[in-house]
């Protein structure tokens, strides 16, 4: 199965604790509350948002236009018990002809240390492996980020090994962990 046909229609996922749906233009406070925290910023490729405006141009529309495309694979981290976007979880990339995704979170720094982060993907991978064809989902996270590593493990990703300076963010080249997780492991738990 082509993987934007499984997508083209994001589905609602749901774990003990938490939604997880597509990102709407009612979620553009509770995202940027997260979007705007230096200290979540820190490890990803974007800066801090200084503005609503910047979350709403270049991201919550960015992922609305998107879905309607089949581009975007971007779902809303709720938290049930409030209600309220505490973070998101995504397919940030995907190859058809390698039977492969990438997967990345973001969390509300007021919502760390919950088990948020792990529940969220482990769904997301659950969802990749039943509803799509992919073989292979990775994640990657900057050397120094030692929460991200453990979410990733704790999901069932294996470490694979450091790509040194593969990337330029934020004016310097940076180190990433490679983690991932096969269709054949998945099945094994």
């Amino acid at each position: 199965m082509v993987i934007e046909k499984a997508l083209s229609e994001i589905p609602l996922l749901e774990t003990e604790r938490l939604l997880l749906r597509k990102i709407k233009l009612d979620d553009l406070d509770d995202i940027f509350e997260f979007s705007s925290d230096p200290e979540v910023a820190h490890h990803m490729t974007w800066e801090a948002n200084e503005s609503k405006e910047e979350t709403l141009n270049n991201f919550v529309n960015v992922v609305i236009e998107g879905y309607k495309k089949g581009q975007s694979a971007d779902w809303a981290i709720v938290h049930k018990e409030s209600g309220k976007v505490i973070g998101t979880c995504a397919f940030v990339d995907w190859s058809n002809q390698h039977s492969k995704a990438e997967i990345g979170y973001v969390l509300n720094k007021k919502y760390w240390g919950n088990g948020f982060a792990t529940e969220a993907p482990k769904e997301l991978i659950k969802f990749g492996f039943e509803s799509t064809s992919l073989n292979r989902i990775e994640g990657g996270c900057d050397t120094d980020n030692v929460g991200s590593e453990n979410v990733m493990l704790k999901v069932g990703m294996k470490f694979e090994g450091t790509l040194r300076k593969n990337e330029f963010i934020k004016g310097e080249f940076r180190d990433t962990k490679v983690f991932a997780v096969l269709k054949e492991d998945f099945l094994l738990n």
